[in-house]
């Protein structure tokens, strides 16, 4: 897998590494506490649609991008904090992050069934933290289906956040109703999990796989450049904006009634 080049400004982000951070709120020692814990990591997958005659086999071209400072597991322990204390304002949360989300593997290597096999110190961190309940964002994979007025395009597989290249596509304006060929979308695909951490029973689990089709901008030097209808740092705030209103909407849904 290549690795694209990718520089943005990622200066004020908060560093965490397996530390929790208490929200600010008077907690009951008798209600459920919640541990947040994000591994989305800092890599981008970038995915260049090829044409092909004869095959279903995912034949796009797959690069990785990598982005210091995890950003957005920054913003998605953030969005899960605030979209608890939404719920119940005297809710506690502990937030984590790993310093590298590969010492955890593949996402469905954390599942076994119903259970999630977290490693032990870090669990034990949890409990020992008053934590009764792990909110837990991990990476997942999806089709590609960009949602159209006629339908769905797109070909092969998504998997965590990144952007998805198409330089073949027609496309329409549908405001200006001009024509193109090209496009970028930006894809957020995740899994939120409920874990019952005196148990690591997996209770609950909300699936994420979201997108947005940006049409194509003529730039002198390349042309038309899907690539290039976003700028690194409205590439990297577009995934964030996706992220925070998902998790949102779905880490309400996850933890409603608990």
């Amino acid at each position: 897998m290549k690795r694209r080049t990718f520089l943005t400004a990622t200066s004020g982000l908060l560093a965490l590494n397996f530390y929790g951070i208490p929200a600010k709120a008077a907690g009951d020692s008798s209600r459920p506490k919640f541990a947040a814990l994000s591994l989305i990591g800092n890599t981008l997958n970038v995915i260049t649609y090829r044409p092909t005659v004869g095959t279903k086999l995912d034949s796009n071209l797959k690069q990785s991008a990598d982005l210091p400072g995890a950003p957005f597991d920054i913003t998605a322990l953030r969005t899960i904090q605030s979209a608890i204390g939404a719920s119940d304002a005297g809710r506690d949360v502990l937030l984590y992050t790993a310093p590298k989300t590969e010492l955890f593997g593949r996402p469905g290597a954390l599942f076994d069934g119903d259970q999630l096999r977290l490693p032990n110190d870090l669990a034990a961190s949890m409990k020992k933290d008053g934590a009764t309940h792990l909110v837990l964002v991990t990476r997942s994979r999806h089709e590609a289906q960009f949602k159209v007025t006629t339908g769905t395009i797109g070909t092969g597989q998504l998997e965590g956040i990144g952007f998805y290249i198409d330089r073949h596509k027609k496309t329409r304006n549908l405001d200006s109703g001009e024509h193109s060929f090209g496009y970028l979308a930006p894809f957020v695909c995740l899994q939120l999990s409920l874990v019952e951490l005196s148990s690591a029973k997996v209770l609950r689990q909300e699936t994420i796989n979201a997108s947005k089709i940006i049409g194509t901008v003529q730039n002198p030097q390349d042309g038309l450049n899907p690539w290039q209808a976003l700028s690194n740092e409205e590439k990297v705030s577009t995934l964030d904006q996706m992220i925070e209103r998902e998790l949102q909407f779905n880490t309400a849904k996850l933890i409603e009634g608990i």
